[in-house]
């Protein structure tokens, strides 16, 4: 299973679990990647894992060098990319010269057009699915997976709170997330800050940041400012937690996109989602359905003040909270078991040995997706991005594809 970064995000962590969970049922599993701050959860749960040779560049000839030495070393059955760079070294690399069977893993919001089409796909929308299967033959549905065992309501055994500084009077808004400019998540996170510290001026309200990335120094000083102003820590920003369980747990409320938001549901939190272009939704019984189809990412744009009006519904109503906690967390229940998940993606694994190409149908669809690669680095040529295409660990429920 090959990543393509291992900063904290949903696709890679979802990458983690579910070669955990392979593990558990009796495979043998090994991670290829860059290095990176889940290289720890790796590590925790005794994981194989084996460093690129170059890292956030594809496709690279030292990579598919490096996993076409490890296919045949190893014996590997069947091998896995995570989004498009990771897909398309597999696919020039042991897939192409050795006839390795190939899985891709989509978990943006869309799928780029340069992802080998021969071969399983799966995503982790509806909308997605129902996509692709107009354009490919072998898609699969995986909707992100969340270990409920793990993320449930008060699993800590003690008060969360006491860690954070926050105490029980204390009505708790908290959004983990990556901070950075990827589907407007600061600016949504810079949104979070500014209302309730508007609110704060007549509730008993706090707002818990957690996460890091390139803009955590903006968000520091916009949280240090609202503080200031009000003479009190309305505001607490930790910085990056590798476990941030007890942020979910302490909160009351959560804000949030992707898998964040339904760890979030998972904790029996009520949840208001983010959008692009600074659009809030929260999760109610109207809504859900939507949800459930398009992914959790909420609809733009914002007017100024959705979430203030949002946010003052919730945090004016206990009631209200307790029933819309209930409906998140039996979302979860019914549609996002990590283990259900593992068992739907053991039976991918099953159809990519099962049901191999022939070599003339690879070469025709290797052929067309090197056509589709010279394309999109054209494009990103001619809008002068990076020709790297760095992708920072998106899911379908939180990140765009670089394409």
């Amino acid at each position: 299973m090959y990543p393509g970064v291992m900063e904290v995000g949903g696709s890679q962590i979802n990458a983690v679990e579910l070669a955990h969970q392979a593990a558990v049922a009796g495979h043998e599993v090994v991670l290829f990647g860059p290095g990176g701050d889940l290289c720890t959860m790796v590590a925790d749960l005794g994981l194989e894992y084996i460093r690129s040779p170059q890292e956030f560049r594809w496709p690279s000839r030292a990579n598919m060098a490096a996993l076409e030495r490890l296919v045949v070393a190893r014996g590997i059955d069947v091998v896995h990319g995570y989004e498009w760079g990771p897909s398309l070294d597999l696919a020039f690399g042991p897939h192409r010269t050795l006839g390795t069977p190939m899985v891709t893993t989509v978990l943006s919001m869309d799928v780029p057009d340069h992802i080998p089409r021969h071969e399983p796909l799966v995503v982790g929308t509806r909308r997605l699915y129902e996509e692709q299967q107009a354009r490919r033959g072998r898609v699969h549905l995986i909707e992100p997976p969340i270990d409920l065992v793990r993320n449930a309501p008060g699993g800590g055994g003690t008060d969360p709170r006491t860690s954070f500084g926050l105490v029980r009077s204390d009505v708790v808004v908290a959004v983990v997330c990556r901070l950075s400019s990827d589907l407007g998540k600061v600016d949504g996170v810079l949104d979070a800050i500014d209302t309730v510290g508007r609110l704060a001026s007549t509730s008993p309200v706090r707002l818990l940041v957690v996460g890091t990335g390139p803009a955590a120094a903006q968000v520091r000083d916009r949280a240090a400012a609202v503080n200031g102003a009000a003479g009190r820590p309305i505001v607490v920003v930790t910085g990056q937690l590798l476990d941030p369980r007890s942020a979910y747990d302490a909160a009351d409320v959560v804000l949030g996109m992707g898998s964040s938001a339904l760890k979030g549901m998972a904790f029996g939190k009520p949840l208001v989602v983010q959008g692009e272009h600074g659009g809030w939704e929260p999760l109610t019984t109207t809504t859900v359905d939507g949800f459930l189809h398009h992914g959790w990412l909420g609809t733009g744009p914002g007017y100024g003040r959705d979430l203030e009006s949002v946010l003052r519904d919730l945090l004016d109503d206990p009631a209200e909270r307790a029933r819309l906690g209930l409906l998140g967390r039996q979302t979860v229940l019914d549609r996002y078991s990590l283990a259900a998940a593992a068992r739907t993606q053991a039976g991918v694994y099953e159809d990519a040995v099962a049901h191999r190409p022939t070599k003339a149908a690879t070469a025709r669809a290797l052929r067309r997706c090197a056509v589709d690669v010279a394309k999109f680095k054209l494009a990103l040529a001619r809008s002068r991005i990076p020709a790297a295409g760095r992708v920072t660990g998106g899911d379908a429920w939180g990140e765009r594809s670089a394409a």
